[in-house]
């Protein structure tokens, strides 16, 4: 029989999952009630289904996906665990958001004291728009393989071992490289904009770092939308340094930067309305102006 798939909560990289789950002929369902119109109305056109709360999903599901802020993601466990225990039901929940190794343990012990089969899973990838770009789904656990029948449809599987935190590692790894990185350019720009030299700096850093700039400055457009989010994955970068004897400073500091990105008008954009072709440089010239404005109100 063909499981029925909760995820929570389907935004951008949920939803991307949730339709090729839907073509692939899963029943498909989210908990949308407390979510904005626009997320209701996508999921709708989708095909997935509103279960209305986090425990009629986890009633009604037999695998239950968690895709969402890593900063939410033991507090969302909690609940559906709450929702197994008392249904006395056996559901899998596979905890895929940018924890830390011990985030994941914690939230294992959650879910099997309740009675729920837990999956660890770090996603390597970008949301799914056709087949040739699947993000891959790093499974670990000792119960892994239950979600291989999700294989193909919309995500690769690929099982990393028994042992619960290998998926959350690989995923913290990968997110500390790139949006440290992000988070490290933005601070460097927007000093060099702070002094006036943030065209020359910008003509400069390219014969340095070729391919390396053009591909941040793409991503620095859509960075102040997605910043929200980041923030807590930094916290747990640093969170599984420290507990590795990693100085964990740089990853706080990026979450700081994300912090104040989400902070400014742009921390509020959709993805989807988001001009591509915005000038970088104008955009972090936008954002001194809010951060310095902000900074003159609190004085």
């Amino acid at each position: 029989m063909t499981p029925k798939i909760a995820i929570i909560s389907p935004g951008n990289m949920g939803s991307g999952v949730g339709k090729f789950l839907v073509e692939g002929g899963f029943d498909v369902i989210a908990p949308l009630d407390d979510r904005t119109d626009f997320t209701r109305f996508r999921a709708k056109k989708l095909g997935i289904k509103n279960s209305g709360t986090i425990e009629k999903a986890v009633e009604d599901a037999d695998i239950i996906l968690s895709i969402l802020d890593p900063g939410k993601a033991i507090q969302v466990a909690k609940f559906a665990s709450s929702a197994i225990r008392r249904l006395g039901c056996t559901r899998i929940y596979a905890d895929c958001n940018a924890t830390s190794p011990s985030t994941a343990i914690k939230i294992s012990e959650i879910v099997e004291a309740a009675g729920g089969i837990f999956v660890d899973v770090g996603i390597i990838g970008g949301t799914p728009t056709r087949k040739d770009n699947f993000p891959t789904f790093f499974s670990s656990g000792p119960q892994a393989s239950v979600l291989d029948v999700l294989d193909g449809y919309g995500i690769k599987i690929k099982n990393l071992g028994s042992e619960v935190g290998s998926g959350s590692a690989l995923k913290i790894c990968n997110g500390a490289w790139n949006k440290g990185a992000f988070a490290l350019y933005t601070a460097v720009m927007l000093a060099a904009e702070k002094y006036g030299f943030t065209r020359v700096l910008r003509e400069r850093l390219p014969k340095s770092q070729a391919g390396t700039v053009e591909k941040i400055d793409a991503a620095l457009n859509r960075l102040p939308s997605l910043s929200g989010r980041y923030i807590g994955e930094m916290e747990q970068v640093a969170e599984t340094y420290a507990g590795i004897g990693i100085p964990a400073e740089f990853h706080e500091g990026a979450a700081e930067i994300f912090r104040m990105l989400n902070k400014t008008s742009l921390g509020t954009e959709r993805r989807e309305t988001i001009d591509p072709d915005r000038d970088p440089l104008d955009l972090l010239a936008k954002i001194l102006i809010e951060l310095d404005f902000q900074e003159k109100n609190k004085q």
